[in-house]
């Protein structure tokens, strides 16, 4: 959505986000149960979780040095999160829905724009609200489907209300879950080549 993409911030925001959401938050959420179900240990996740993170918060330091201090805000409140959410800290109030669709969707994507733009219009916060609630959707989908798959080892059928049984397997049980989790995938790519392409060839949005 930005007018002029600096491709060196771009993929520096790629990078940090990877390090440290795609990488240090799941090592982290890996110490609280294994939910990966990883043989690693915990010395070493913790070690796996705080160098990636401590990269991230590092490459956006640089940046906000060499671009914007305004920067410094997104990076702290990121960081929290990726620690609160993923260790669930202070009770687990911060472990929930609200937050990762924050801190994995609209976080990210705003900062993606801003290292481009240097501000913050009504469009891009429009956007940003979206992009949370896709990524709230994908959350729910998927916590869904985890608890069936890990927690139900096998159901006879559903009884419905006239009394019948429908017969019905727990892979049938999460089936529509897991395909919505595929078209999301599929259409948040989709969405943001589309912006790409409108952004290169300069098309009307």
């Amino acid at each position: 959505m930005a007018p002029v993409i600096f491709v060196d911030r771009s993929l520096a925001v790629l990078i940090a986000f990877f390090l440290g959401l795609g990488i240090g938050a799941h090592a982290l959420d890996e110490t609280m149960g294994n939910p990966l179900q990883t043989r690693i240990s915990k010395a070493n996740l913790y070690a796996i979780g705080f160098s990636a993170l401590g990269t991230a918060i590092a490459i956006g330091l640089y940046y906000t040095f060499a671009v914007s201090f305004l920067l410094l805000p997104f990076i702290i409140v990121e960081a929290f999160f990726a620690v609160a959410y993923n260790l669930e800290t202070f009770n687990k109030r911060f472990h929930n829905g609200v937050v990762f669709s924050l801190s994995w969707g609209a976080i990210p994507f705003l900062v993606g724009n801003f290292v481009n733009t240097l501000s913050l219009s009504l469009p891009v916060l429009l956007m940003a609200f979206v992009v949370a609630l896709l990524t709230f959707v994908q959350r729910t989908l998927s916590t869904q489907a985890r608890f069936v798959r890990r927690k139900i080892e096998s159901i006879d059928g559903l009884k419905l209300s006239s009394g019948e049984t429908l017969p019905m397997s727990s892979n049938e049980l999460i089936s529509p879950a897991e395909k919505s989790l595929k078209a999301l995938n599929v259409m948040i790519f989709v969405l943001a080549i589309a912006l790409l392409i409108a952004n290169l060839l300069k098309f009307p949005l």
